[in-house]
């Protein structure tokens, strides 16, 4: 690891659509603010600002990013990738230097600012972003479980609620209402008026087939 002082620090505030990047020294001074959209084709144009900067300093530029397995992780695997070096600061140490302020701000300069301050004052022990893309993966099917089982439970709500005002006793009838047979009576037979000329016997018949 360099020295402090032969680092150029960059702390980026990640977003959905857009990434803000400020650039500072080791004693704490903004020497540059840069704002990018949040794709691959502008990754490119912000490593090149920093490196260019960086040159004319004398520095080696070290990015912290805020959460690098959220929003940033595209932005993160591209800065491993070209080699660069890439702190994950805590959303929470970022949170406490703002903090920290005599008065607090909320702007996404503000932010990428606390971010690169903490990668100052901790830089040996925040950890290495590693945007693993097992976790990722993981994390996406776990999402994406959570949506349809929120999804399931909102239908068979809206089920309940459409069954009570057709038939107010509909919790006797099966002990699942969306078992197989159960949503084929559903279908078939959506108020009772639909069983008006069936005997029990013909519909004993029916579900049977079904079940």
């Amino acid at each position: 690891m360099q020295r402090r002082e032969n680092l150029l620090y960059v702390g980026l505030d990640l977003h959905k659509q857009t990434h803000t990047a400020v650039l500072v020294n080791c004693w704490n001074e903004k020497l540059a603010a840069i704002v990018i959209e949040n794709k691959p084709s502008a990754f490119k144009k912000l490593a090149e600002k920093v490196n260019k900067k960086a040159n004319q300093l004398g520095l080696y530029p070290i990015y912290g990013l805020e959460n690098a397995c959220g929003y940033g992780r595209s932005l993160a695997v591209w800065l491993v990738e070209k080699g660069c070096i890439v702190k994950d600061v805590n959303a929470s140490l970022a949170y406490n230097q703002r903090k920290s302020a005599p008065m607090m701000s909320k702007n996404d300069e503000y932010d990428a600012y606390a971010v690169a301050t903490v990668l100052i004052n901790q830089l040996h022990k925040l950890p290495d972003a590693n945007p693993t893309d097992h976790y990722w993966t993981l994390a996406q099917l776990v999402n994406r479980r959570d949506i349809i089982v929120k999804d399931g439970i909102r239908l068979k709500n809206g089920i309940h609620e459409q069954l009570m005002s057709a038939y107010p006793s509909y919790h006797k009838f099966f002990s699942e209402i969306n078992g197989k047979c159960a949503m084929y009576f559903w279908k078939t037979y959506p108020s009772p008026s639909h069983l008006e000329n069936k005997t029990a016997e013909e519909l004993t018949e029916e579900l049977k087939e079904i079940s």
